[in-house]
């Protein structure tokens, strides 16, 4: 069982392992593309904007710094051919102080350059006689690059700059391409997370197999156990119920009856014991008064509890009347956690002043709650979830069976069984049984 579940998490986890390489390797080729085509369009817009320098003399540069109209016009004729010709999206002239001394735009409401701020280190590099690209930016969500030449005047020194922007057209591309990484990204932690689920349900299934296969030969071994008790112990039962009836007709002694009753509970205990142990789901369904069955057991243990100053408390419960139930094997479960109790407050770990075990009883609804409390020294967590097993005991001398029978009884009652938060300091187990018919 381990290795197969070895195996699927390592299935799970190399899937994940390639779904995230892959995932990985779409990014990088992601990002590679888009600085390849970075690169190209500041290449191609950087020669754009030197070839187009380079047909501006540097006569017309300064003329166009004494703002002459003819010489405007018609770099104005050759911006217009540029940008036409080599699809820019800006072609201008500007000043070292960054004002338009020629451009294409026509939806400008002032004569400095808007993007100087933004492309500064760029115009401050051309500004030193070398071309210069900017990064892309953002203008109205539509992504731009410009380049800068500079142009210069008859003494050879920078006067001017040409400006040449275009808009990064495959940057929607890119940005599809980019959306559907980002969905390939989900869909792949999406498979790894269902992956994992599944893995989650297959544990717990094979966790739920397992236990069933453990009480399947748990309950073979309790089968085997049972059947040679059972048949040890029925042989001297029947000497002492035949002697205990001869003593009974013989002396009429109240003391022979009672031998007599005790060996036939005994009796349909072990052969309650039997049929548990072969399976056997049937039930002896009658009317059980339980604050008489709980009274009766209390007498028949008070000499016990008295001999080990063990105080007991129980006190009716009138609201709760007659429930159908198996009487023998409700009485069984009832004396196996009286007995419990009694073993926890008078072993050798219990360090309290007082010896106290409780009863009680109590009506909710169309259910029955017995609880039975002791000031033992209660029951690690560690420990509860084991307690109802077969052959699990914290006992030295224990059968580790009278909690996993009691277990089987209250399920064949369509009831439970458990221990709960201590109640007061008291380490209590309910028994929640229905009243009526199921």
């Amino acid at each position: 069982m381990r290795s197969r579940k070895k195996a699927a998490l390592g299935a799970i986890v190399f899937t994940a392992l390639v779904l995230a390489a892959f995932n990985a390797g779409w990014w990088w080729y992601y990002n590679s593309i888009t600085d390849y085509l970075e690169q190209q369009l500041s290449q191609r817009l950087l020669g754009v904007a030197a070839m187009a320098a380079l047909q501006i003399s540097a006569e017309d540069v300064e003329e166009l710094l004494i703002e002459n109209l003819d010489v405007y016009a018609e770099k104005m004729v050759y911006l217009d051919s540029i940008a036409r010709i080599d699809s820019l999206s800006e072609a201008s002239i500007i000043d070292l102080d960054f004002n338009y001394l020629v451009t294409i735009r026509e939806d400008i409401s002032q004569d400095w350059y808007l993007l100087s701020q933004i492309n500064i280190d760029s115009l401050n590099q051309a500004t030193t006689g070398r071309p210069a690209a900017s990064a892309l930016y953002d203008v109205d969500g539509t992504y731009l690059k410009s380049a800068y030449a500079p142009l210069f005047d008859l003494k050879g020194n920078v006067a001017a700059i040409f400006v040449a922007e275009a808009g990064a057209g495959y940057f929607d591309l890119m940005g599809n391409l980019r959306n559907n990484l980002f969905v390939l990204a989900g869909g792949s932690a999406a498979v790894v997370i269902i992956l994992l689920i599944i893995y989650i349900i297959y544990n717990r299934h094979m966790a739920a197999v397992e236990e069933k296969l453990f009480q399947a030969s748990s309950q073979a071994a309790l089968g085997r156990m049972v059947a040679v008790v059972s048949h040890e112990i029925k042989n001297p039962m029947m000497i002492i119920q035949a002697a205990g009836e001869r003593i009974q007709k013989k002396y009429d002694d109240p003391e022979a009856a009672f031998v007599v009753e005790e060996v036939n509970r005994l009796n349909e205990i072990v052969s309650g014991y039997l049929s548990f142990s072969k399976g056997d789901s049937s039930l002896r369904l009658g009317k059980v008064d339980l604050n008489a069955l709980c009274e009766k057991i209390i007498i028949e243990f008070k000499p016990q509890f008295d001999t080990h100053e063990v105080r007991f408390l129980f006190k009716p419960a009138e609201e709760v009347g007659q429930i159908l139930a198996d009487g023998v094997g409700i009485r069984q479960v009832i004396i196996n956690l009286l007995l419990n109790a009694f073993h926890a407050v008078t072993s050798e770990e219990h360090n309290r002043p007082e010896k106290l075990v409780k009863i009680t009883l109590e009506q909710s609804g169309s259910r029955v709650i017995i609880r039975i409390s002791d000031s033992g020294p209660g029951i690690k967590r560690s420990q509860r979830d084991k307690l109802f097993e077969p052959f699990y005991t914290t006992k030295t001398q224990g059968s580790g069976l009278g909690l996993y029978l009691c277990r089987r009884i209250a399920e064949q009652h369509k009831g439970n069984i458990g221990i709960t938060d201590d109640i007061k300091d008291m380490t209590t187990f309910e028994l929640t049984l229905p009243t009526g018919e199921r």
